[in-house]
């Protein structure tokens, strides 16, 4: 078989069994490369959604600092606000209770008067009354 393989390998022929390996070799390869295309595919567009995801986070740190001084401005404000309305608060009591004070006042006022008006009225009557 030596001399036949020699001949045929001579005039660029090959065995049947030696074609049939080569064949699959070259299946298997194709197949690897096939495979390995499919990866690499699939790891470009992982690469492309991780660079979106790194512009994003980029695009928010630069914000950050901008977002912190509105931050603290906010808060600086709402502790301006917090203040004026402890005060609010402080005046509206205040002022309740100067109402509830004029209100006690009042009904002591008008609880004289409904004396004074019923002493006038017992007063009244004695002098006309004819002796």
């Amino acid at each position: 078989m030596g001399l036949l393989t020699s001949l045929l390998g001579a005039i660029g022929l090959a065995p049947a069994g030696r074609l049939r390996a080569a064949q699959q070799r070259a299946d298997e390869l194709k197949r690897a490369v096939a495979d390995s295309r499919a990866d690499v595919a699939r790891w470009k567009a992982k690469a492309n959604e991780l660079s979106a995801k790194l512009s994003d986070a980029e695009r928010a740190a630069e914000r950050l600092p901008r977002v912190e001084r509105q931050l603290q401005q906010w808060k600086a404000r709402d502790d301006m606000h917090a203040g004026k309305l402890a005060e609010v608060r402080d005046r509206m009591r205040r002022a309740e209770k100067a109402a509830a004070l004029s209100q006690e006042h009042l009904l002591a006022t008008e609880t004289k008067l409904d004396v004074i008006e019923a002493a006038l009225g017992v007063l009244d009557r004695r002098t006309r009354k004819p002796l």
